[in-house]
């Protein structure tokens, strides 16, 4: 697959997903306060039901919105299968949180430091953003080139929003009414959405193109001032042959005397250099700050120039685990070849 369907070519999904991911959790955290109060008066697994009931409404708020935006960006995706596994995750999860106060009897329990809250929604966090993130992951298979980044991207965004959370849910009293409960409700949920979305969204192109860590260091790249990274590393961008869409992504090079080589890594599994061919593909390199026009070819063993390059880049990079026919794209910044 040298492609993806992803439509990312578009307007910056960015801010609809801040936006999805925040109303989501105004109407889920709306709920879950409005099913809190509710459980003061109950006992036992009633109790635990109704918190639990406004749990799903959460999970259920959180699918939808996510999944319209991610089936904008990926038309593959099956949104009814990622709305199951949010609500699933969801409602496993507010079984888990609640199950020891709601079955315990604890309504009027003293509430413990806030330092312990913390740490609490912290470990939550972490544990059903993965847990979230990896049930989520398979529902975007064949809809994205890579799948289990989300589960990184929820592992990540779901800490921060679960502080955010608790330290909401633990503001209003059993002399609160319940109005400003639920008012606490929605303004926590649009603070924990907000945050949740700018997290995770920051993953979203990731998902079928470069990596966070390559965008990362792609913004490195196209700063002005030298560094270390600049040194060894160039962005190279290359478009694809069948869509059009550009690929852009940090690589390590090596100077020698008729270019820049490149080495593609593991090239039974990287797609990107066929895209380029033997003769002159035009291409877009990243070096002193700057993205210019450039061309490039792919040079394997038995061609012209072949040896001279790669004993450049094994001077350059010696370590290097080398394939028997690695193949090497020699890119000549500068020289912008006429794209057939």
């Amino acid at each position: 697959m040298l492609e993806t369907g992803a439509r990312l070519d578009r307007a910056s999904p960015y801010l609809s997903w801040v936006a999805a991911c925040a109303a989501a959790e105004t109407v889920g955290m709306t709920a879950a306060a409005g099913a809190s109060r509710v459980s003061d008066g109950l006992v036992g697994p009633v109790a635990l039901g109704v918190v639990v009931a406004g749990g799903l409404v959460e999970g259920t708020a959180l699918g939808v919105a996510q999944g319209g935006v991610l089936a904008r960006m990926f038309p593959a995706l099956a949104r009814a299968r990622y709305l199951a596994a949010t609500v699933i995750v969801a409602g496993l999860g507010w079984a888990a949180a609640s199950a020891p106060s709601a079955l315990g009897g604890g309504g009027d329990a003293e509430q413990p430091p806030v330092l312990l809250v913390v740490s609490g929604a912290v470990a939550l966090g972490l544990v059903m953003g993965a847990v979230l993130g990896a049930a989520q992951a398979t529902t975007l298979r064949g809809a994205v080139r890579h799948p289990g980044r989300w589960v990184v991207a929820n592992t990540a965004a779901w800490p921060l929003a679960m502080v955010l959370v608790f330290l909401g849910a633990t503001l209003p009293d059993a002399g609160w009414t319940t109005p400003g409960v639920l008012l606490t409700g929605a303004l926590t949920g649009v603070v924990a959405g907000t945050v949740l979305g700018l997290v995770s969204g920051l993953f979203l192109p990731s998902l079928s193109g470069a990596s966070a860590s390559s965008r990362a260091v792609l913004a490195l790249l196209a700063t002005s001032r030298p560094s270390g990274v600049q040194r060894n590393l160039l962005g190279l961008g290359v478009r694809g042959r069948i869509s059009g869409r550009q690929y852009r992504f940090p690589v390590q090079y090596a100077v020698a005397s008729a270019g820049l080589v490149v080495v593609p890594g593991h090239p039974d599994r990287k797609t990107w250099w066929h895209n380029v061919d033997g003769t002159l593909t035009p291409v877009e390199v990243l070096r002193e700050g700057d993205w210019g026009p450039a061309s490039a070819r792919v040079l394997v063993p038995g061609d012209p120039g072949y040896d001279a390059a790669l004993g450049a880049y094994l001077r350059r990079w010696p370590r290097t685990p080398m394939a028997p026919d690695q193949p090497l794209v020699l890119v000549r910044p500068g020289v912008a070849a006429i794209a057939s």
